[in-house]
């Protein structure tokens, strides 16, 4: 038995299977489109319109598929095949087998591989006895193969079976030894051989026809690797965007303000002047994830306690800053001599300004309800 085949079976082999799958793809698009003929809900050129789409998403996903994945599939198919083979030429039959009618010593003259899924391989040797013209089978195991009698089903006594043969038709007659119980099967095989000659004429048609529409080139896998990594990340981006605009935090993050440095300035310096802070100062930044810029301030009020001052000075900024992408850091304000001291953050990425709204939201939770109302 020949288990391994050329390379070039296999190539034929998978890329037919793959002519096959689109042809029945665009023969279900087809059955769909004349089903919905009929339907008047829609116009023609709109259900003309859906079957198109639908049958190149279909081919375009099924040829990109198995043309990406082509090189493993048939290595599995020619390791699996080699395992067979490997198993079934290696496989050394049992010694000294002999008849069990006139004691003569059997000899294998033909062997066959069973693999079965719930089984381990094995190959089963037959012993003909030339004497008695009995056979005996025996595994690579060493276990005999005996073989169970076929039962009558109407009365479960053992059926008996004969053959004729009349050149390449072979006719089983199978008899019950009990009842009236009789059956008889013909097998033509010259016409099994021609039906199978026939189909493999048409497979190498299909090849000869399709094989280069439905079975990509290399090129064209990757082509179709790099169109399918576009299409996931862009049903990524529209996931995402779905995501933004169902969270109340990212509408909200939408509509603040998005201050450059020049424009927090210009709005500071305003509105703290108008409260006798004055020389607002700004620092270095810092750029990072974020951009953070110290600042100094000096309060011409000195009628105000140091206290006051930088309490003061907090409360405007914040409330200056709430509906901007600008926020007082959490340290807050130092006071010395007159100067006050203080660092300010600014957010860029939708994220962040997302992940600011949930913060505020969270701080704005009251910590208990009591009687006379929420604690915050």
């Amino acid at each position: 038995m020949q288990y391994l085949k050329e390379e070039q079976y296999y190539n034929d082999l998978y890329d037919l299977i793959t002519i096959k799958d689109c042809l029945d793809s665009i023969a279900f698009w087809r059955k769909a489109y004349q089903d919905k003929k009929s339907d008047k809900s829609a116009s023609e050129d709109d259900k003309l319109k859906a079957y198109s789409i639908g049958l190149n998403l279909d081919l375009f996903q099924l040829k990109g598929e198995r043309c990406i994945n082509r090189q493993q599939h048939i290595r599995e198919m020619i390791d699996k095949d080699k395992q067979k083979q490997e198993f079934y030429d290696n496989a050394t039959e049992p010694s000294s087998v002999y008849c069990q009618t006139c004691g003569r010593q059997l000899y294998s003259d033909f062997k066959i591989l069973e693999d079965y899924t719930d089984k381990p391989m094995r190959v089963l040797f037959y012993f003909p006895c030339k004497t008695c013209k009995k056979k005996r089978g025996f595994y690579n195991t060493g276990e005999e193969h005996i073989s169970k009698p076929e039962l009558c089903q109407k009365c479960g006594y053992e059926i008996k079976t004969s053959y004729k043969e009349k050149g390449k038709v072979v006719t089983t007659i199978r008899k019950c030894t009990h009842c009236n119980f009789s059956e008889t099967e013909v097998e033509d095989f010259g016409k099994q051989s021609k039906e199978w000659e026939k189909k493999q004429a048409e497979d190498r048609l299909l090849l000869e026809k399709y094989r280069s529409q439905f079975c990509l080139s290399e090129k064209e896998g990757q082509e179709y690797v790099v169109s399918k990594e576009n299409i996931k990340q862009m049903a990524k981006m529209v996931d995402e965007f779905n995501q933004k605009q169902a969270d109340p935090a990212y509408q909200k993050a939408k509509k603040l303000k998005k201050l450059s440095v020049v424009e927090l300035e210009k709005l500071l310096v305003e509105a703290l002047e108008k409260e006798k802070f004055i020389k607002l100062s700004l620092d270095k930044p810092e750029i990072g994830q974020h951009v953070i810029i110290p600042f100094t301030v000096q309060d011409a009020n000195s009628s105000r306690k140091d206290h006051e001052s930088t309490g003061t000075l907090q409360k405007i900024i914040r409330k200056l800053l709430d509906e901007t992408n600008w926020r007082l850091m959490s340290e807050g304000t130092t006071y010395r001599l007159g100067y006050i001291y203080g660092r300010l953050k600014g957010y860029e990425r939708e994220e962040d300004l997302a992940n600011l709204v949930r913060k505020i939201k969270e701080q704005d939770k009251p910590v208990m309800e009591t009687e006379d109302g929420p604690i915050y």
